[in-house]
Parts: C-alpha cells; sequence; structure tokens
C-alpha cells in the first residue's frame, strides 16, 4: 500500500515538473508579430548584403521585442522586380533592394544616382545621406508613387566589366555586347562606356554569358564573385564606371501603419547595418578581385584604360536622360564640380 502511494506521489509530482515546464516555455514565447515585412533582393544567400539584411531584420525584431517581423529571401524568390515594385505601390508588405536606374522610371531625377562617374567614394555618399534634394526626390517617390525609401546606405562599390572580349576605350568596347539590368536608366549609362548594352534579367546573366547572348557584364567585385562570373568571363576590365548605391524600399501604404517608433527602428537600424556591410565590402574588394585572378581571370586595371574618354563619353547619358540638372544640383551640395 505505502508503495502505491509513494508511486502515485512520484508520477503526479513528475506530471506536476512537466506542466510547469511546458507553461514556462509558452509563456517565455513571443506572441505572434504584428508587422511583417517580406522583404527580397536577387543576390544570392552567400552575399554579404544578404547577411547584412539578416542582421537588420534581427536587429529590428529584438528592439520591437518580436512585434515587427522581416523575412528576408535572396535569388529573387519574391519574383521580378517590376513585378514586386508593382505590388508594393498596391500596398503589399513587401520589402525589395532596389537601384536609383530603375526608381527613374517613376521620379526621373533619382536616376542620377546611377550615371556614369557621379559618385567616388563612401564620403560622398555618407555625405548624399543628408541631402535636401535627394530629400525631395523621396517625398515625389512616396506622395506620387506609393514608393517609402527606407534606406540607401547600402554601397556594393565600384561596377567594372567582365567579359570575354578586351577593350581599354569607349572605341574599342564597339560590338562588344554587355549585359545590364532591363531598365532605360541603366541601358544608357553602360551604352556610353561605347558597348552594346543587352537587357537581361539578373537571374539570366550568368547563362546569358554562358550561352553567347552577351559577351559579358559589369558588376561590383563582390557581386561578380558571388555569381561566379570567373567561370564564364575570362577578363576584368576595372572600369570603374559607376559607384554603385541600392535603395531599400518598401510600400509606403504598409510603412505608414507602423507606430512611429517601429518606423524609426527600421530605418535607423537598415542605414546602420548598410553602412557597416559597404565598409567590409570595400575592404573586401581587393581580396575578391584577386580571387577572381587566381581562378585564371586576366586584369587590366583601371590605370591601364582611357579613363578620360570613358568619362567623356558618359556625359551622353546624363543628356540622354535628361539628368544634367539633377547633376548638377547635388554636386552643389556635395561641393563637387563636373570634370569635363
Amino acid at each position: 500500500m505505502k508503495k502505491r502511494i509513494c508511486l502515485t506521489l512520484t508520477i503526479v509530482s513528475m506530471l506536476s515538473v512537466l506542466f510547469i515546464s511546458v507553461s514556462t516555455i509558452e509563456g517565455s514565447c513571443a506572441a505572434d508579430p504584428t508587422y511583417i515585412l517580406k522583404f527580397g533582393h536577387v543576390q544570392t544567400s552567400r552575399d554579404l548584403f544578404h547577411l547584412a539584411y539578416e542582421s537588420w531584420a534581427k536587429a529590428v525584431f529584438e528592439k520591437t521585442n518580436g512585434d515587427l517581423l522581416i523575412e528576408v529571401y535572396p535569388d529573387a524568390q519574391l519574383g521580378v522586380e517590376e513585378d514586386v515594385l508593382e505590388q508594393m505601390r498596391m500596398g503589399s508588405n513587401i520589402g525589395w533592394q532596389t537601384d536609383p536606374a530603375r526608381l527613374g522610371n517613376y521620379v526621373n531625377d533619382i536616376a542620377v544616382l546611377n550615371c556614369p562617374y557621379f559618385l567616388e567614394n563612401l564620403d560622398e555618399v555618407k555625405k548624399l545621406l543628408n541631402s535636401k534634394v535627394v530629400a525631395g526626390w523621396i517625398q515625389e517617390l512616396e506622395e506620387k508613387y506609393g514608393f517609402k525609401i527606407i534606406s540607401y546606405a547600402y554601397v556594393q562599390g565600384y561596377r567594372n566589366v567582365f567579359s570575354n572580349k578586351i577593350g581599354k576605350s569607349p572605341a574599342e568596347f564597339r560590338g562588344i555586347r554587355i549585359r545590364t539590368a532591363p531598365a532605360p536608366s541603366w541601358v544608357e549609362p553602360v551604352k556610353s562606356l561605347g558597348c552594346t548594352a543587352v537587357a537581361l534579367p539578373y537571374v539570366e546573366l550568368y547563362n546569358g554569358i554562358q550561352t553567347g547572348i552577351v559577351d559579358g557584364c559589369e558588376l561590383p567585385y563582390a557581386a561578380a564573385r558571388a555569381l561566379k562570373v570567373y567561370e564564364v568571363a575570362k577578363n576584368i576590365i576595372e572600369t570603374q564606371h559607376i559607384f554603385q548605391l541600392n535603395i531599400q524600399v518598401c510600400s509606403a501604404k504598409w510603412f505608414n501603419k507602423l507606430p512611429e517608433e517601429y518606423q524609426k527602428i527600421l530605418i535607423d537600424e537598415c542605414n546602420k547595418a548598410g553602412l557597416e556591410v559597404s565598409e567590409q565590402l570595400q575592404r573586401n574588394a581587393d581580396q575578391d578581385r584577386q580571387f577572381m585572378i587566381d581562378q585564371g581571370m586576366n586584369y587590366i586595371p583601371y590605370e591601364e584604360l582611357d579613363v578620360d574618354a570613358f568619362k567623356k563619353a558618359g556625359q551622353a547619358a546624363y543628356e540622354i536622360l535628361k539628368v544634367v540638372e539633377a547633376r548638377e544640383a547635388v554636386y552643389a551640395e556635395l561641393g563637387k564640380t563636373v570634370v569635363k
């Protein structure tokens, strides 16, 4: 009898401990987030930008006590960029890494940020974050087109040409087919190098070179390495023709539903992660270039190119895209002058 009582008490005790443990776990779990942002980009999950977005998501989740969740989707998992942007305008809880060229389809002047030799270093980008001229373009994007700019502090660095054919001047670039994004504000800057710009989606870039649809592409070093461009292209031509910054954008309708505190956290943490990864990418650029050289790529340095000719040819992009005045307005803020 005593044994039965002891056994019963033991079982009750075990069940009590189990009940308390389960209750404690349930109590420690955060409630489902009130707000969810599905943020997509075209880079691979190996890309440093993707890792930066994950850091941003973690910081936002922690600072909102789990009430604002950012889900990060690499490799264009959310779809084609143009379609994603349209979903965003309708108010979907979607965010995207885009660029000034594509947003130039809506507010033309912002495309100047993507023009040849417009920006030269990260310090200029940091100054740009306080630009009143750019702030006006951002406001127009929100009020007229429903886009909310979260950040434009993500800098991939200089874009260079990776090609199976060699050119050291605009004249020598004639006939070389270089992949570019399917937007006029991308096509014109690339075409101004003297080459034939061929519009292809980012996800088709590797196959495009491999199958000979294009002779090459133009990318920052980190992106070229992540995409393994060294497997399909023979030459690095260090044109440094665009100092590439990217823009993080979401639906203005969705953003404006967030509490003001959350809006600030979303923006501040995005800028913080962006500047950190941008500085890291600048430090890594030489390593990425050397890695591709070690894989067998031929390297033609910036100093061996007719850079003055490239810069002069690049002026055509400003004129065709009608952003000459926009350049002058931003340069006045940065204290820069146009080198002719």
